[in-house]
């Protein structure tokens, strides 16, 4: 399935959710590759120590063939990491036409399926309403957005919400970083506003200091697996490849 995943803004936590969804599906035993196609800020890489020579941007320069960018940070589960390297650029005006930049893109997932055998495919996308971000949500099969309690990150997601229905790819709605003191009162919040929306709840991630004290250089599904936040991502998880 080809999964990705959307905020408004930056900061909601969507890389740092997406790295550690992808560890703990590898962990289950599927086949999972992370592609990293924020390209103006990409941040994959650090989560997972990478050291890349070649990125997805290259590939799509015509720089490098498919195989130069993948990268396996761990020897014992199959999880492949696609990096990107910032850029001025987004992906779509680096070729003549958007439909050039999809058949760009869709050669990486033919790889993946017949070279790699993948179950799953997770694009960490690009923040904001912007031409990268939709291109990614135009091929996924489900499209997952991050939002947080904030109000332009609400309206903000409402448009991305907009977005996804033209285009035909099925939207969920996940919060991140909500208190703990008020969850009851905000999953109230949440779950009205998603109906809302005709959009699929995936539930809240509430504020856990496990994660915040990584800095985004760890991922807490390996090195703190039984904090709450491992916990409640375990269960949206599970709602994710049911929905």
């Amino acid at each position: 399935m080809l999964l990705s995943f959307h905020s408004y803004k930056g900061g909601t936590g969507k890389t740092t959710f997406v790295s550690n969804l992808g560890v703990y599906l590898a962990q289950q035993g599927q086949k999972i590759c992370i592609i990293d196609t924020d390209v103006n800020g990409p941040g994959l890489h650090s989560l997972f120590d990478i050291h890349f020579s070649a990125t997805l941007v290259d590939f799509l320069r015509g720089e490098c063939k498919i195989s130069e960018i993948v990268y396996k940070p761990y020897r014992d589960m199959d999880l492949y990491i696609i990096p990107s390297k910032a850029c001025e650029e987004d992906i779509s005006s680096m070729f003549s036409s958007p439909g050039e930049a999809k058949d760009k893109m869709l050669e990486v997932i033919k790889f993946l399926n017949k070279q790699l055998q993948v179950d799953h495919i997770l694009f960490d996308c690009s923040p904001g309403i912007n031409k990268s971000s939709l291109l990614t949500m135009n091929i996924a099969d489900r499209a997952t957005i991050v939002s947080t309690i904030d109000v332009q990150d609400i309206r903000g997601t409402y448009i991305l919400s907009n977005m996804s229905s033209k285009l035909g790819t099925r939207a969920n709605l996940l919060f991140n970083r909500t208190p703990k003191d008020k969850s009851e009162e905000i999953n109230g919040i949440v779950a009205e506003f998603s109906k809302k929306l005709g959009t699929s709840l995936l539930g809240s991630l509430t504020f856990d200091d496990t994660v915040a004290r990584t800095w985004s250089r760890k991922l807490v599904i390996v090195e703190e697996k039984d904090c709450d936040y491992c916990q409640q991502l375990r269960t949206i998880a599970t709602r994710l490849l049911m929905s």
